[in-house]
């Protein structure tokens, strides 16, 4: 955990993204350093850190409970979002904020949510996860960066970080399952929490469009745009995503 000095005490928790893991979040430490306490966590099932005996959302939420104590600054990237989401439905007294990263209350396309993935996408990431597994989440990766100039080298980052994995089949699964069919769009605790949703304009997996759709939902929340930016702008541009970030966790400090 890093030190601090100027924002907060309270520490900020991320949220790696489906397939990824905790180092995901390695180009934004430095520019986050000496301002708040910092930690990136592995998900159960991710990079070490052993599945659960039930594997259920829940069950998740109740680890991440376990994992800090007191309150926190929570951040979530893609599916990470879901599950921070999830976290403050359960757990709302021990969120100060929320900051989403190209995730979304619900993934799925439903005739009240119209800028989602199309359910059968997701699907067919399942029949192909099945068939092969490496192929899969290398162009899950690719998909990421679609459009987005200059970022060959961090897919192959990615590419070499999600190499020494040993996720399992069913972890990928049950992720792919979250996207899927997880729906947060009605849970009363994002009524009352801070929120800071981040976009990216060219991300092929949450269309920009959400943005907008949740500022009418909640009027106070925050929502940062990403030009020329994919699905994970703070792999893209961590400078700029670090100010936006900082600057929204010093309106919602716990001082």
């Amino acid at each position: 955990m890093n030190a601090f000095s100027s924002i907060d005490s309270i520490p900020l928790i991320a949220l790696h993204g489906w397939g990824m893991d905790a180092s995901s979040w390695d180009s934004l430490s430095p520019f986050i350093a000496n301002k708040i306490p910092f930690q990136a966590l592995n998900l159960p099932g991710y990079a070490g850190v052993p599945e659960l005996p039930n594997m259920s959302m829940d069950n998740v939420v109740d680890w991440l409970a376990e994992q800090f104590d007191g309150k926190c600054h929570l951040l979530g990237w893609s599916m990470g979002g879901l599950v921070a989401q999830a976290f403050t439905k359960k757990y709302p007294e021990k969120i100060v904020s929320l900051t989403m990263v190209g995730s979304t209350p619900c993934f799925t396309k439903k005739t009240s949510w119209p800028n989602a993935l199309e359910p059968e996408i997701l699907t067919k990431f399942v029949e192909n996860l099945q068939d092969n597994k490496s192929t899969t989440l290398r162009r899950f990766i690719a998909l990421q960066f679609m459009g987005e100039s200059a970022a060959a080298g961090i897919q192959k980052q990615l590419r070499k970080a999600v190499t020494k994995q040993v996720t399992s089949l069913s972890t990928l699964a049950l992720g792919l399952s979250w996207l899927r069919n997880c729906d947060y769009r009605e849970s009363r605790s994002l009524l009352t929490t801070a929120q800071h949703w981040m976009f990216g304009e060219l991300d092929q997996l949450v269309p920009v469009a959400v943005g907008a759709a949740l500022q009418n939902a909640f009027p106070d929340i925050m929502v940062s745009y990403f030009e020329g930016c994919g699905h994970a702008p703070q792999l893209t541009q961590p400078e700029r995503f670090a100010e936006k970030l900082l600057y929204f966790i010093s309106q919602h400090t716990s001082k």
